[in-house]
């Protein structure tokens, strides 16, 4: 997934051409600028859902249901959660899952005024549970340090990453409705965090929606962002997906370089005026055979959704004489 900010991506672009005639909305060609201006405060309701499906094992959920705060700072915004529950396959052992969500409430992002992600701060909150995982695990020390930073140094990726997906790469951008952008990028294979190879990325606005479901007016649009690594990348990554993707001690097939595929595709509902997202969907996929010859003999997809429910603002506290209007956001 590119990092910056997509005015600053546009002169790469190698090709922009018509999304397919099937999908052709009726404001097709109509040029839509996305600005990054988050209202504060702001606050919503999310809830975040993961699906893990693997080959030869149970398929994997996950739910969170969390606050969202966006307040105003000097340096931008700062977001913040709380009101925090966990249901499903925990990423934390459940003795330890209400030590972990109050670790989780102490993180906050920092985002500059023109909406790039800046920071993350708190994450050694996050350290002490950690550790504690590792520890019941009985991993040496050493190993285990290492173990921490490079977990803390993933939860801030993973946070940029979300912030990108859902405001960074499109702040700036003016995109005509129906057509598909083309530009190559260097990212992270999907499923193999860290290494990262050439890709293809194309991206767009495919229709005005509305922003949510009591809503007729289509305020918002669906932007989608596909990325695939390219053969070279694939290649080269070969023996660390085929062991993702395979049972352990199960050779691969001799055509198995040959026949795999990996991408990453994002859905994103988004007010334009603002890019406070509504809906976003992210699905990372790694197969090995399938399409036109049947299913695939073995994959692993991730999706992972947020939905966003934006609520009026917290009113401030009463003066004497002075009433205080809240309003949502639009």
């Amino acid at each position: 997934m590119p990092r910056p900010p997509l005015a600053l991506l546009l002169a790469a672009l190698v090709a922009a051409t018509p999304a397919g005639a099937e999908d052709e909305p009726p404001a097709r060609g109509e040029l839509v600028s996305l600005h990054f201006a988050w209202p504060a405060p702001a606050r919503a309701k999310v809830t975040y859902r993961r699906t893990r499906l693997r080959t030869g094992r149970p398929t994997g959920t996950f739910t969170a249901r969390y606050e969202t705060l966006a307040q105003a700072t000097d340096g931008g915004l700062s977001l913040s959660t709380r009101a925090t529950t966990w249901r499903g396959d925990l990423p934390f052992p459940p003795a330890l899952a209400k030590e972990a969500i109050r670790a989780s409430e102490c993180v906050v992002q920092r985002i500059r005024p023109e909406g790039e992600f800046a920071a993350l701060d708190g994450v050694e909150a996050l350290r002490p549970v950690l550790a504690r995982v590792l520890e019941d695990a009985r991993i040496p020390q050493e190993q285990a340090e290492r173990a921490l930073a490079l977990a803390l140094a993933a939860t801030r990726a993973d946070a940029e990453e979300l912030w990108n997906l859902s405001a960074g790469f499109w702040t700036g951008a003016e995109l005509k409705i129906g057509e598909t952008y083309e530009m190559q990028s260097e990212a992270e294979l999907p499923l193999l965090p860290g290494v990262r190879g050439g890709q293809v990325v194309e991206f767009g606005v495919r229709r005005r929606v509305p922003c949510a479901a009591a809503e007729r007016e289509p305020r918002c649009v669906e932007a989608v962002l596909r990325s695939t690594p390219d053969r070279e990348a694939l290649e080269r990554a070969a023996p660390a997906l085929l062991a993702r993707l395979l049972p352990s001690g199960e050779a691969p097939p001799e055509d198995a370089t040959k026949e795999l595929s990996a991408g990453s595709e994002l859905l994103l509902v988004t007010d334009p005026a603002t890019l406070l997202p509504r809906r976003i969907v992210w699905t990372k996929a790694v197969r090995l055979g399938g399409g036109d010859r049947g299913p695939p003999r073995a994959e692993q997809v991730d999706r992972s959704e947020w939905d966003y429910r934006w609520l009026a603002p917290e009113p401030a506290p009463k003066r004497r004489g002075a009433p205080v209007a809240a309003r949502a956001p639009r």
